[in-house]
């Protein structure tokens, strides 16, 4: 039975990273079954989860990655999850929202946003930010609980968030795609 593996990848971005990581990975059998990777600043980011065949183990995987990167080298981390691992469920597919929060830079806004949600047993599922001329954008995708009141949701991160200047919007993820998509 093959193990999964919960794998990050952090180095000097440069290209050909993500054909290295996966090709080491193909290369001791590994099925890969979800990827996210970014690039901040120059700083490639990756997390990933594969599975591999009983006899590989995260050493093997570490020395594989590591020959990957060649000249360059990456940070590397390699964790065994507990227990097993959720598959996509069509019913949280439905309680995802698009939060957008945009306001001028200052220290502590993702702290608010987060702290908010946390406390309203919102879970984020994805979050990017971005300053540009001294304003702060922050996309996440967020998973609201079962019955939530949407309405009153919106109404409370509005006021909450005037506090940090921040203006918030929430929409359910299909209509935010509808609205976005080229």
């Amino acid at each position: 039975m093959p193990t999964p593996y919960v794998i990050s990848v952090m180095a000097r971005d440069r290209i050909g990273i993500i054909a290295d990581v996966t090709t080491a990975i193909k290369g001791l059998d590994g099925n890969l079954a979800d990827m996210s990777q970014t690039v901040l600043r120059g700083y490639f980011t990756m997390i990933l989860i594969a599975s591999f065949p009983d006899p590989v183990g995260a050493a093997a995987i570490r020395a594989a990655l590591q020959a990957a990167a060649g000249e360059s080298s990456f940070e590397i981390g390699i964790a065994v999850p507990e227990g097993e691992l959720p598959g996509e469920s069509p019913d949280a597919q439905e309680r995802q929202y698009v939060l957008t929060a945009v306001g001028p830079d200052r220290i502590g806004l993702v702290a608010a946003v987060s702290g908010y949600l946390r406390e309203k047993d919102i879970n984020i599922a994805d979050l990017s930010t971005t300053v540009d001329n001294g304003i702060y954008t922050m996309m996440l995708l967020v998973e609201l609980p079962v019955g939530a009141d949407v309405a009153r949701l919106k109404r409370g991160l509005q006021v909450a968030m005037e506090d940090v200047a921040l203006s918030v919007e929430l929409r359910h993820h299909a209509i935010f795609r509808m609205t976005n998509e080229i």
